[in-house]
């Protein structure tokens, strides 16, 4: 291990590092805790054998299969992609405010950062998987209420009777942009004729 931490030395003495360590990088990757931790974890997957890896991937197959049972069958644009243990939350194509996702499943108890792959544990329990696939459909079916993700269950005639909402996803004219107004709320734009660079607000009432 000297060419981690540089051979023996410690704290409140003359000692110290003595021998030329290797450069890696990485948070804690040298830190006493993290090693034991790691050396831990390495054990405890040795003596568990394949079964460990074959019951995680097989919670993440359920978790993974299920939400996307239901995203294929409202056609949506985004899926979970997943192997072995990780599994992460994809989109096909940029939406407007399509992180609004992750915000609705923390505010109701599932912490999912934007973006970022997730991983299935030993400490899941399968009443925790169905809270999640539970927490992730009812957020996605209320975005799709709103107007937020196309739908083939919802028209958009429907969605625009459902809600009084500028739908983020069709322009109501071609070349419209998806800007805010003064009040910071969602509005339609199109390039002002007689200043360029300008923008005029589409009246949608």
């Amino acid at each position: 291990m000297d060419a981690l931490d540089g051979g023996f030395w410690q704290y409140e003495d003359a000692s110290y590092p003595e021998v030329g360590v290797t450069y890696f990088a990485g948070t804690f990757v040298r830190h006493p805790l993290a090693l034991a931790a790691a050396k831990a974890s390495l054990l405890y997957m040795k003596a568990q054998g394949p079964a460990l890896q074959q019951s995680l991937t097989a919670k993440t197959d359920y978790l993974a299969n299920s939400l996307n049972t239901e995203l294929t069958r409202q056609q949506l644009p985004f899926f979970v992609a997943h192997f072995g243990s990780l599994w992460k939350i994809k989109f096909k194509e940029d939406i407007p405010y399509s992180e609004l996702l992750f915000t609705m499943m923390r505010e109701k108890g599932i912490h999912i950062w934007d973006g970022f792959p997730c991983f299935m544990t030993e400490a899941h329990t399968t009443e925790d998987i169905n809270q999640i696939i539970t927490i992730c459909l009812d957020s996605i079916n209320e975005m799709v209420q709103a107007g937020f993700f196309p739908s083939s269950l919802y028209s958009s005639k429907t969605l625009s009777k459902q809600q009084n909402l500028i739908s983020p996803n069709t322009p109501p004219i071609p070349g419209a942009k998806l800007g805010r107004d003064n009040k910071g709320n969602p509005a339609w734009y199109i390039s002002n004729p007689e200043l360029p660079g300008k923008y005029l607000k589409i009246d949608l009432n």
